[in-house]
Protein backbone atom coordinates (compact mmCIF):
# COMPACT_ATOMS: atom_id res chain seq x y z
CA UNK A 1 0.00 0.00 0.00
CA UNK A 2 2.68 2.10 0.85
CA UNK A 3 3.90 2.89 -3.11
CA UNK A 4 0.45 3.27 -3.71
CA UNK A 5 0.09 5.69 -1.19
CA UNK A 6 3.23 7.61 -2.43
CA UNK A 7 2.29 7.40 -5.98
CA UNK A 8 -0.91 8.42 -5.51
CA UNK A 9 -0.37 11.47 -2.72
CA UNK A 10 2.25 12.67 -5.69
CA UNK A 11 -1.04 12.43 -8.34
CA UNK A 12 -3.18 14.78 -5.81
CA UNK A 13 -0.35 16.96 -4.85
CA UNK A 14 -0.07 17.71 -8.84
CA UNK A 15 -3.87 18.01 -9.42
CA UNK A 16 -4.79 19.79 -6.51
CA UNK A 17 -3.98 23.53 -4.83
CA UNK A 18 -2.27 23.32 -1.53
CA UNK A 19 -6.24 23.59 -0.08
CA UNK A 20 -7.57 20.70 -1.61
CA UNK A 21 -4.42 18.55 -0.93
CA UNK A 22 -4.91 19.64 3.05
CA UNK A 23 -8.56 18.65 2.48
CA UNK A 24 -7.96 15.49 0.17
CA UNK A 25 -5.42 14.37 3.94
CA UNK A 26 -8.30 15.34 6.46
CA UNK A 27 -10.61 13.08 4.59
CA UNK A 28 -8.32 10.57 4.19
CA UNK A 29 -6.91 10.57 8.13
CA UNK A 30 -10.65 10.90 9.00
CA UNK A 31 -11.77 8.41 6.69
CA UNK A 32 -9.22 5.79 8.43
CA UNK A 33 -10.28 6.40 11.35
CA UNK A 34 -13.87 5.77 10.43
CA UNK A 35 -12.93 2.32 9.02
CA UNK A 36 -11.32 1.31 12.10
CA UNK A 37 -14.14 2.22 14.70
CA UNK A 38 -16.38 0.57 11.98
CA UNK A 39 -14.61 -2.31 11.06
CA UNK A 40 -13.49 -1.74 7.82
CA UNK A 41 -10.14 -1.95 5.22
CA UNK A 42 -8.29 1.21 7.20
CA UNK A 43 -5.44 1.19 3.84
CA UNK A 44 -8.35 1.15 1.39
CA UNK A 45 -10.38 3.71 3.02
CA UNK A 46 -7.42 6.11 3.78
CA UNK A 47 -6.90 5.64 -0.32
CA UNK A 48 -10.24 6.69 -1.34
CA UNK A 49 -10.45 9.67 0.94
CA UNK A 50 -6.90 10.93 -0.18
CA UNK A 51 -8.65 10.42 -4.09
CA UNK A 52 -11.87 11.48 -3.13
CA UNK A 53 -11.05 15.14 -5.12
CA UNK A 54 -9.25 13.98 -7.78
CA UNK A 55 -11.12 16.10 -10.58
CA UNK A 56 -11.95 18.57 -7.78
CA UNK A 57 -10.70 21.75 -9.61
CA UNK A 58 -11.35 20.41 -13.48
CA UNK A 59 -12.91 23.38 -14.60
CA UNK A 60 -16.73 22.75 -15.57
CA UNK A 61 -16.27 22.57 -19.15
CA UNK A 62 -13.77 19.97 -18.73
CA UNK A 63 -15.63 18.29 -16.03
CA UNK A 64 -18.89 18.03 -18.83
CA UNK A 65 -16.61 17.11 -21.70
CA UNK A 66 -14.99 14.31 -19.60
CA UNK A 67 -18.39 13.04 -18.53
CA UNK A 68 -19.26 12.40 -22.09
CA UNK A 69 -16.31 11.43 -23.48
CA UNK A 70 -16.61 8.50 -20.46
CA UNK A 71 -20.31 7.72 -21.15
CA UNK A 72 -21.19 8.70 -17.49
CA UNK A 73 -24.78 10.16 -17.78
CA UNK A 74 -24.84 14.00 -17.94
CA UNK A 75 -28.28 15.23 -16.44
CA UNK A 76 -29.83 19.37 -16.17
CA UNK A 77 -28.59 19.50 -13.17
CA UNK A 78 -25.22 18.50 -13.98
CA UNK A 79 -25.09 21.28 -16.96
CA UNK A 80 -25.80 23.58 -14.46
CA UNK A 81 -23.74 22.55 -11.70
CA UNK A 82 -20.91 20.66 -13.29
CA UNK A 83 -18.94 20.67 -10.31
CA UNK A 84 -20.88 17.75 -8.92
CA UNK A 85 -19.58 15.53 -11.89
CA UNK A 86 -15.74 15.40 -10.72
CA UNK A 87 -16.88 12.07 -8.56
CA UNK A 88 -17.59 9.95 -11.65
CA UNK A 89 -15.23 11.59 -14.02
CA UNK A 90 -12.66 11.13 -11.22
CA UNK A 91 -13.16 7.52 -10.28
CA UNK A 92 -12.70 6.70 -14.40
CA UNK A 93 -9.29 8.93 -14.53
CA UNK A 94 -7.99 6.97 -11.39
CA UNK A 95 -8.58 3.62 -12.73
CA UNK A 96 -6.35 4.68 -16.01
CA UNK A 97 -4.23 6.73 -14.06
CA UNK A 98 -3.66 4.09 -11.08
CA UNK A 99 -5.01 1.26 -12.08
CA UNK A 100 -3.41 -0.85 -9.21
CA UNK A 101 -6.42 1.24 -7.02
CA UNK A 102 -9.28 -1.51 -6.45
CA UNK A 103 -12.77 -1.22 -7.48
CA UNK A 104 -13.91 -0.48 -4.15
CA UNK A 105 -11.63 2.57 -3.99
CA UNK A 106 -12.81 3.66 -7.34
CA UNK A 107 -16.68 3.69 -6.28
CA UNK A 108 -16.43 5.11 -3.18
CA UNK A 109 -14.54 8.16 -5.09
CA UNK A 110 -17.57 7.79 -7.97
CA UNK A 111 -20.41 7.88 -5.29
CA UNK A 112 -18.76 10.05 -2.50
CA UNK A 113 -21.00 13.40 -4.01
CA UNK A 114 -24.71 12.34 -4.00
CA UNK A 115 -24.57 8.41 -3.28
CA UNK A 116 -25.89 5.34 -5.04
CA UNK A 117 -28.03 2.47 -5.23
CA UNK A 118 -26.50 -0.17 -2.39
CA UNK A 119 -24.22 1.72 -0.39
CA UNK A 120 -21.25 -0.74 1.51
CA UNK A 121 -19.36 0.38 4.14
CA UNK A 122 -16.54 2.10 2.40
CA UNK A 123 -19.14 4.42 0.08
CA UNK A 124 -20.78 5.73 3.54
CA UNK A 125 -17.04 6.33 5.29
CA UNK A 126 -15.62 8.16 2.38
CA UNK A 127 -19.07 10.14 1.85
CA UNK A 128 -19.03 10.89 6.30
CA UNK A 129 -15.53 11.58 5.83
CA UNK A 130 -15.70 14.34 3.44
CA UNK A 131 -18.25 15.76 5.67
CA UNK A 132 -16.54 15.57 9.24
CA UNK A 133 -12.81 16.15 8.23
CA UNK A 134 -11.29 18.17 10.36
CA UNK A 135 -11.18 21.62 8.38
CA UNK A 136 -15.18 21.21 8.33
CA UNK A 137 -17.15 23.71 10.02
CA UNK A 138 -20.63 23.85 9.27
CA UNK A 139 -23.95 24.13 11.62
CA UNK A 140 -23.94 20.24 12.69
CA UNK A 141 -20.69 18.57 12.01
CA UNK A 142 -19.99 18.71 15.67
CA UNK A 143 -22.92 16.75 16.28
CA UNK A 144 -22.18 14.02 13.29
CA UNK A 145 -18.47 14.07 14.81
CA UNK A 146 -19.99 13.36 18.12
CA UNK A 147 -22.40 10.42 16.63
CA UNK A 148 -19.08 8.41 15.57
CA UNK A 149 -18.78 5.22 17.36
CA UNK A 150 -22.30 6.01 18.90
CA UNK A 151 -24.29 4.91 16.23
CA UNK A 152 -24.29 2.32 13.21
CA UNK A 153 -22.14 2.98 10.27
CA UNK A 154 -25.75 3.42 8.24
CA UNK A 155 -27.53 5.69 10.96
CA UNK A 156 -24.36 8.23 10.37
CA UNK A 157 -24.65 8.16 6.66
CA UNK A 158 -27.83 8.93 6.70
CA UNK A 159 -27.52 11.86 9.33
CA UNK A 160 -24.27 13.21 7.71
CA UNK A 161 -26.51 13.02 4.54
CA UNK A 162 -29.35 14.95 6.07
CA UNK A 163 -26.87 17.58 6.91
CA UNK A 164 -26.24 17.94 3.33
CA UNK A 165 -29.68 17.87 2.33
CA UNK A 166 -30.56 20.74 4.71
CA UNK A 167 -27.27 22.79 3.59
CA UNK A 168 -28.58 22.90 -0.09
CA UNK A 169 -32.01 23.40 0.60
CA UNK A 170 -31.09 26.22 3.28
CA UNK A 171 -28.58 27.52 0.24
CA UNK A 172 -31.52 27.39 -2.28
CA UNK A 173 -29.26 25.03 -4.33
CA UNK A 174 -30.22 22.99 -6.87
CA UNK A 175 -30.60 19.43 -5.98
CA UNK A 176 -29.35 16.53 -8.42
CA UNK A 177 -31.79 13.77 -9.31
CA UNK A 178 -29.55 10.97 -7.41
CA UNK A 179 -29.38 12.90 -4.21
CA UNK A 180 -33.12 13.08 -4.61
CA UNK A 181 -33.44 8.93 -5.54
CA UNK A 182 -31.01 8.38 -2.70
CA UNK A 183 -32.89 10.13 0.00
CA UNK A 184 -35.85 8.71 -0.91
CA UNK A 185 -33.96 4.86 -0.44
CA UNK A 186 -32.35 5.85 2.99
CA UNK A 187 -36.02 6.67 4.56
CA UNK A 188 -37.66 3.99 2.77
CA UNK A 189 -35.61 1.88 4.43
CA UNK A 190 -36.04 3.15 7.81
CA UNK A 191 -40.03 2.73 7.09
CA UNK A 192 -40.07 -1.19 6.56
Amino acid sequence: MSSLWDEALAAISQRLGPAGVRHSLGVAETAARLAETYGTDVDEARLAGLLHDWSKETSAGELLQSARTLGIPVTDVDRAVPYLLHAPVAAAEIRSALPQVSDAVARAVAVHTYGAEAMGPLDMIVYVADTIEPGRTHAGVDTLRDAVGTVSLEELFTEAYASSLRHLVDSRRRIHPATVGMWNRLVSKERA
